[in-house]
């Protein structure tokens, strides 16, 4: 299934190796899922400088680094797979009456 995906803020990544990113991808059905891409040195860090003895989130996946590169291996095999699992959908880009959003449009920014 095609598959584009989006960085709702923009692609800002300090350190590939230790950060984290929101995305939304969108498939080619209209379905949108929303997702944070972490890696494991960022989990690291956050839980060293949390107060809490934990750290979670909701629609979380860990990654090997946020290149763009592997970002878009993670989520072709996750879309291959079951993203919904993963992901939380939030919203279909048909879902209003006017359907002016189509997959075509969306520009890819990975």
């Amino acid at each position: 299934m095609r598959f584009k995906i989006i960085f709702p803020t923009g692609y800002q990544v300090a350190d590939i190796f230790n950060d984290n990113i929101d995305i939304n991808v969108v498939l080619e059905n209209g379905d949108v899922f929303f997702g944070t891409l972490f890696t494991i040195s960022n989990l690291d860090y956050l839980l060293t400088i949390s107060q809490e003895p934990f750290f979670y989130a909701s629609d979380l996946l860990i990654v090997k680094d946020l290149s763009k590169k592997n970002i878009r291996a993670a989520i072709e095999s996750l879309v291959s797979g079951s993203i919904e699992l993963a992901f939380t959908k939030i919203r279909s880009i048909y879902s209003n009456e006017s359907r002016s959003d189509s997959f075509d449009t969306i520009v890819d920014m990975c």
